[in-house]
């Protein structure tokens, strides 16, 4: 009886220092697995650090320095501590890639390594000079993603559409480079325009500046979206209202779309309390008045309005939006008082710009 006592208690103590081993184990941060090492490290053999590349994307949009992250990486060392990678604790898996700004330039072909990563959650190539390479399908692969950002890298062609494969995507970021604007160098065909807009559900962030789409703006766009970039995409056709009933939009940018056509939703927008930049340079208002109702915007930070054929006077509320930093209203037709009496709400705003108008009065000091 006693021999059994003891023989449990010994039994016990066995599998309770095992299962402690195990779970602390368990709660220690894995390593990379080799696998995805060697993958880092064959994608990065495909590329050259140019430390001479130009950097005005990475300071003028990604508002940042660049610097070559992979000069870290070393297969001595644990990928999960390289600059730019980091992993799943518990399992080790590579799950975000950021090498924004690191200088790159080369190819990234179908047959690239870096599509060997599939746990990537979030990657990020943007500022970096892909040689005019073209945006691989394979991309549709990451099905786990929910952010990419492949914006002013010099990629070229058409977008696939198996980017519209990855239905978990918050964040996708392809705008194009400025410079190329309408050069053939990035496009997306208009049914791939819908496509993305139909199946990618959870979007947040849409940015596809100086993409070369040509279409009309589609209608089904998330309810969930805060940043809806589309400026100098070729849009035509009439912006339809309910695009500033998007109940969580806080930056609209259609500027440079002259073929784009549309006027200002007269009732409250639905976005009233959470826009904050609003961009529609060179659209086309057909000689619409500014509406009352963008007084119902109190968030409104940014207001860029500059070439959209309005007519009339400046509503007094315009100068009641108290969080207004920026204002450009030129080349229009506005007309009258430039300030009405007694104006407060200007206390925010740091750049105006209301030339080639017929405005006139004083501007307070």
């Amino acid at each position: 009886m006693g021999y059994g006592r003891l023989l449990l208690l010994l039994l016990a103590s066995f599998f309770l220092r095992h299962e402690f081993a195990f779970s602390f184990s368990s709660l220690a941060p894995q390593s990379c697995p080799e696998d995805q090492s060697l993958a880092l490290i064959e994608f990065n053999k495909t590329l050259v650090v140019n430390a001479s590349l130009a950097t005005l994307n990475c300071q003028f949009y990604e508002a940042q320095k660049a610097y070559p992250r992979t000069s870290s990486w070393v297969m001595s060392k644990d990928c999960c501590s390289w600059d730019g990678v980091i992993c799943d604790e518990m399992t080790g898996h590579v799950i975000e890639l950021n090498l924004s700004c690191s200088q790159l330039v080369g190819n990234i072909d179908t047959n690239s390594s870096l599509f060997q990563l599939t746990y990537l959650q979030r990657l990020d190539l943007s500022g970096n000079d892909f040689s005019n390479s073209q945006i691989s399908p394979n991309f549709g692969r990451f099905t786990s993603l929910t952010h990419l950002d492949l914006s002013h890298s010099s990629f070229s062609g058409q977008i696939p559409s198996e980017i519209s494969h990855l239905s978990k995507l918050q964040s996708l970021g392809l705008s194009g480079d400025f410079a190329l604007f309408f050069d053939d160098e990035l496009g997306l065909p208009p049914h791939d325009f819908k496509l993305i807009l139909q199946n990618l559900t959870q979007l947040r962030e849409l940015d596809l500046r100086y993409v070369n789409i040509f279409s009309s703006i589609p209608l089904n766009f998330s309810s969930h979206l805060t940043t809806l970039k589309l400026g100098g995409t070729g849009l035509n056709g009439i912006i339809p209202e309910s695009i500033f009933h998007l109940p969580n939009l806080q930056v609209l940018n259609l500027e440079g779309n002259n073929a784009l056509s549309g006027n200002f939703s007269k009732t409250k927008w639905n976005s009233s309390r959470s826009l904050v930049d609003l961009s529609l340079s060179a659209v086309n208002f057909s000689g619409d008045f500014l509406p009352y109702s963008l007084v119902y915007v109190t968030s409104l930070q940014f207001l860029v309005l500059y070439s959209c054929n309005l007519l009339g006077p400046i509503p007094k509320s315009l100068w009641n939006l108290t969080h207004l930093e920026y204002l450009d209203l030129r080349n229009n037709h506005l007309e009258g008082a430039t300030f009405p009496p007694f104006t407060n709400g200007l206390q925010n705003l740091n750049t105006l710009w209301l030339s080639n108008n017929s405005l006139n009065g004083e501007i307070p000091s």
